[in-house]
């Protein structure tokens, strides 16, 4: 049943149906498992983007303290090889102290706290400036100094819960409620010695808050917002909600506010969007991601139909050349079979009468040239697709190549009751032409008039000069060709699709002979037709335009 089914379907019909079976359909499905999976993303997209928010704050927080620490190794470390209790090694330790100060910017002040091992000093301590140095024991401690002191023990117990392997110790102090006095800012510290025991020795800086502020924060943050997402506010603030560093007010709010890792336990960032929000930022990846993935089915349908067209095309040639091969036997088949017939009974001698004996003589002349017509049509498209063919061009009049072929036709005329009339303009100038392939053109355009005249047997030929050209109509009155296949008739194997038309036999070559041959001489070829009133050929040759050309 279904072998049956699609045995009566065309080949087009065929191909559009395993097409859309094996192709589209396929590619529907994916195209819609796609449009559901960017969905699900753009509802994913805000959790999404949240946890790429918290892994950019943990790269900050990496280089932050990868910054913090080589200013620690550069200014406080080497402080560990000074020997600090020698009263006579004061003057170097304040040298180098102050050098530092003076090559960093970014160190406001530089601090040594000592304890000695010293029994005869185990009370004293020395607290040094770079830019004075200051040896006081311990009882002469000033509360800022007593302050730095508490903030050194405060990181040196939270190390020892969460990183006893760091080399330094890191505090932001934003003072203490009630003493204005207090020097308040961001200190890093360094133990002295291998012990770390709390109040023991140890070396610190304070550090510039613009550097903090534009460098420490800024300078990491700013390329990493350029880089990845220009319309993203980052907001670093302490315990007291005071603002450290800031590049923007979001639009609608933030998205994300955490607390950074130690040793930044007392920052807190918060990240927005200035000009969008999160939203509009799902929205556009789904456009984005939607937009390429129709490009890609564009294309990807494009080549389909291109490759579709090229096989139904390939697939209708083949169709073409197979009817050709059978009509072309038809042809060579049904004038031998005349010919042989009425060859016999002539040479049998069962023809007495003398006016049947010149009938069948003309039949069998009639077939004869009907048979070295088709043959002629053939050799003449073998030699053009091998592009072989050539024309032997000369000045010559188109009435008597057109009266050649009449009577060349006359029997065939006379014999299907055709009614031929002619209207060639008298002294017609002469054309560069090579007249048998002339002759071939309007002999084959006759031939069609005759073959699809239907029950109006009336053909007219008229030949004029229309401006600089020789103007020849070979006009009938049969069943026409259908408006949107008449661009087609000149294609080779073409031939109308009507039953009328498939009634009559033929090559199909005939009319793409007709074109190639007017347009070697430069000329055109043009059709005019309605369907049940007729066909009108035009053909438009130039003019030879001087003695030369003649």
């Amino acid at each position: 049943m279904f072998r049956g089914a699609t045995r009566n379907l065309s080949l087009r019909q065929k191909l559009v149906i395993l097409a859309s079976v094996g192709v589209l359909l396929p590619i529907g499905v994916l195209t819609y498992m796609q449009y559901r999976s960017l969905t699900d993303l753009q509802n994913k997209t805000k959790g999404a983007f949240k946890d790429n928010l918290r892994q950019g704050l943990t790269i900050v927080e990496q280089r932050m303290k990868q910054r913090l620490e080589d200013i620690a190794a550069q200014t406080l470390k080497p402080v560990d090889s000074l020997q600090l209790s020698s009263p006579a090694r004061t003057e170097e330790v304040e040298r180098y102290l102050a050098g530092v100060k003076s090559s960093h910017p970014q160190i406001d002040e530089i601090f040594v706290f000592d304890y000695s091992s010293d029994q005869k000093a185990a009370s004293t301590f020395a607290y040094i400036y770079s830019d004075a140095f200051v040896r006081v024991a311990r009882t002469q401690l000033t509360p800022q100094q007593r302050r730095i002191l508490f903030l050194f023990d405060k990181g040196l117990t939270e190390q020892s819960f969460l990183d006893d392997k760091r080399t330094y110790l890191f505090a932001h102090d934003v003072g203490v409620k009630g003493f204005i006095s207090f020097r308040q800012g961001t200190y890093i510290f360094y133990p002295l010695g291998k012990s770390r025991v709390l109040s023991g020795s140890f070396a610190g800086v304070l550090l510039n808050d613009r550097f903090v502020s534009d460098d420490l924060m800024g300078g990491i943050i700013r390329p990493l917002v350029a880089s990845h997402s220009p319309a993203m506010t980052i907001t670093i603030s302490n315990e007291n909600q005071e603002v450290l560093y800031s590049n923007g007010e979001p639009q609608n709010g933030y998205l994300l506010e955490s607390k950074l890792d130690p040793p930044f336990s007392s920052w807190k960032a918060a990240i927005g969007l200035k000009d969008t929000n999160i939203d509009e930022l799902a929205r556009d990846s789904f456009l984005h991601s939607a937009g390429a993935t129709l490009l890609v089915l564009v294309f990807l349908l494009g080549g389909i139909a291109l490759t579709i067209r090229a096989t139904d095309r390939e697939a209708r040639l083949a169709q073409a050349k197979s009817n050709f091969v059978a009509n072309v036997s038809h042809e060579l088949k049904t004038p031998l079979s005349l010919i042989s017939l009425f060859s016999e009974i002539l040479e049998l001698g069962r023809v007495n009468n003398e006016e049947k004996k010149a009938e069948y003589y003309g039949i069998i002349r009639h077939e004869s040239l009907r048979l070295n017509k088709t043959i002629d049509n053939i050799l003449d498209f073998s030699r053009i697709e091998a592009e072989r063919k050539t024309y032997e061009l000369a000045a010559g009049d188109m009435a008597v190549v057109i009266d050649n072929v009449l009577s060349t036709h006359r029997y065939q005329i006379i014999n299907s009751g055709f009614d031929i009339q002619t209207d060639i303009q008298s002294s017609l100038p002469p054309v560069l032409i090579d007249r048998d392939a002339m002759a071939q053109a309007i002999s084959n355009l006759l031939d069609n008039a005759i073959k699809y005249s239907g029950k109006v047997k009336q053909i007219s030929i008229t030949v004029k000069t229309v401006e600089s050209d020789l103007c020849i109509e070979i006009a009938d009155h049969g069943i026409g060709i259908p408006r949107a296949e008449q661009t087609k008739v000149f294609e080779k194997f073409y031939r109308v699709g009507n039953q009328l038309v498939h009634d009559v036999k033929g090559s199909g070559l005939g009319l793409s002979l007709v074109q190639h041959i007017i347009e070697a001489h430069k000329g055109s070829i043009s059709v005019e037709s309605d369907v049940g009133k007729g066909t009108r050929f035009t053909i438009l040759l130039p003019l030879a335009r001087n003695s030369e050309d003649a």
